[in-house]
């Protein structure tokens, strides 16, 4: 049984995923390059795996997984429509992705240090989610 300190990350690795995923699927339609659309998807797909990956952690120690809540992923839909209104270029979406991986990145390590007693399974799940966050902010640099 993971304990208080691992559900929270748990929980937190699930929230920045679910968050990726909606930010990517309200831009996707918008991009213009096949080789932006496919970076875009691939990033889409590592998100999906984190996701599953967490959940079937929380699963295994009958945890009930907690989404967050609508009005937050109406919100974020709503930033992203703002955000591209204007310019909704590849570049501009690229800046717009590095700086929601930057700021998952940052969450996610900055609960991984206030948490040095997590098990295993659960600091590797956020580990993993970091890696792929520093990933994603490489390949979308390439589409500044």
């Amino acid at each position: 049984m993971v304990g208080n300190s691992d559900m929270d990350l748990l929980e937190k690795t699930y929230q920045n995923a679910t968050i990726g995923i909606t930010a990517l699927e309200a831009v996707l339609h918008k991009s213009t390059g096949v080789e932006f659309n496919n970076a875009l998807h691939r990033q889409l797909e590592d998100y999906r795996k984190i996701v599953d990956k967490t959940k079937e952690q929380l699963k295994l120690n009958d945890v009930q997984v907690k989404d967050r809540p609508a009005y937050e992923k109406a919100m974020m839909k709503g930033n992203v429509k703002m955000n591209t209104l204007i310019n909704s270029s590849d570049s501009h979406i690229a800046q717009m992705v590095i700086q929601g991986s930057t700021m998952g990145i940052t969450q996610m390590t900055k609960l991984l240090n206030s948490k040095p007693n997590v098990d295993g399974a659960s600091a590797q799940i956020a580990k993993d989610f970091i890696h792929k966050e520093q990933d994603n902010i490489e390949e979308m640099k390439k589409f500044l």
